[in-house]
């Protein structure tokens, strides 16, 4: 699906079969924004072209070109980016389904680990060029039509919750309601 707003940026939107609740979108032009908004899904932002202004939890983070947002579920917030040229914003939307280990394969002789503190209140920033090209290489790999698995999934949410200090999280739906204060 493919959306154009009077020639300000051109948003297309991918739910992968094989993902069932995961969307992913793209938002193509010289600027994004977004009003104050909630979902009950982990939001993963990168936009390639422009610096992200973030209001999420009450608190205000700006995320430089590349760098990738994360926004907990449940969290009151808004993005906006500007650069007075083209960009290119990829986002990710996961159920927090998919944030349990039982979402995922267990490796042979893996074991589930126990049950840690959600990744829970404000948002996070990660400006990291290796994160920002495995998040995009893996954007693209999921938009291809029809059933694709795709193992670099389970290891970039894995990457991205311990790297933001939470170890291995597992979250169950239930979890997806805290809302922060706005």
């Amino acid at each position: 699906m493919a959306m154009e707003w009077d020639g300000y940026a051109t948003a297309q939107v991918w739910r992968p079969e094989s993902y069932p609740g995961l969307v992913l979108y793209r938002v193509s032009g010289r600027a994004s924004s977004q009003a104050l908004h909630v979902h009950d899904e982990l939001q993963l932002t990168l936009d390639a072209g422009h610096l992200q202004e973030v209001s999420c939890g009450g608190s205000r983070l700006t995320a430089p070109p590349g760098s990738l947002v994360v926004i907990p579920p449940g969290e009151v917030h808004a993005l906006r980016a500007e650069g007075g040229r083209p960009g290119v914003l990829y986002g990710m939307l996961v159920p927090t389904v998919f944030l349990t280990l039982g979402a995922r394969p267990l490796a042979d002789g893996e074991e589930a680990a126990a049950r840690e503190e959600p990744l829970l209140g404000g948002g996070a920033v990660l400006d990291d060029p290796e994160v920002a090209r495995d998040f995009v290489a893996l954007h693209r790999a999921l938009r291809v039509p029809g059933p694709v698995v795709e193992p670099r999934f389970w290891a970039l949410l894995s990457s991205l919750l311990s790297r933001l200090g939470v170890g291995r999280v597992v979250l169950r739906p239930e979890d997806a309601a805290h809302q922060a204060t706005p």
